[in-house]
């Protein structure tokens, strides 16, 4: 299974047409036929969410060591860090898609449960992430778009990609 999230609804009905039309998806060197193709669109309705991450989460500031060499610093769920990260990374993603000012509001992040660290070699450099459900909440806008784009850095690289979950049960609504 291949989820694909986006705020562009055309572009995601574009998508599964031509998926569908042409019947495979190339990945890497390997076509994978098309079996079906499953829209869906969640509408945030309230100042929270449950989340189940579906890629890691990856967030992470670049620092400079003592002799000037660059390193990068990884955080975890629960750590003040990933919260204010994942609040940035949220904010610049809206006034790029928006082209304005996001709420000055934040986002609170509560982990649920475990989270579980995933190394990922990504051609040839290990990123850390983290897995696991996530209680957010805030304002609206900011978590229809968490839930829309993803959370965290290197979206377009697959990660970060998640789905909201029924709180009680812990299934898809």
């Amino acid at each position: 299974q291949l989820t694909l999230s986006s705020p562009l609804g055309d572009f995601c009905q574009s998508l599964a047409n031509t998926l569908l039309s042409r019947g495979t998806l190339k990945l890497g060197s390997t076509d994978v036929p098309v079996e079906k193709v499953y829209a869906q669109q969640f509408k945030v309705d309230k100042e929270e969410v449950h989340l189940k991450t579906l890629s890691p989460v990856v967030l992470y500031s670049t620092l400079l060591r003592p002799d000037g060499r660059k390193y990068t610093c990884y955080f975890q769920p629960g750590e003040p860090d990933y919260a204010r990260l994942l609040n940035s990374n949220l904010k610049k993603k809206f006034k790029a898609f928006y082209g304005t000012e996001p709420t000055e509001e934040e986002i609170e992040v509560r982990p649920l449960g475990r989270q579980r660290m995933h190394l990922v070699n990504y051609k040839g450099t290990i990123i850390k992430g983290y897995a696991g459900r996530l209680h957010l909440s805030g304002p609206v806008e900011l978590l229809q778009l968490a839930v829309d784009c993803g959370l965290g850095g290197k979206n377009a690289q697959g990660f970060g990609c998640v789905e909201v979950v029924n709180e009680r049960k812990g299934t898809t609504p």
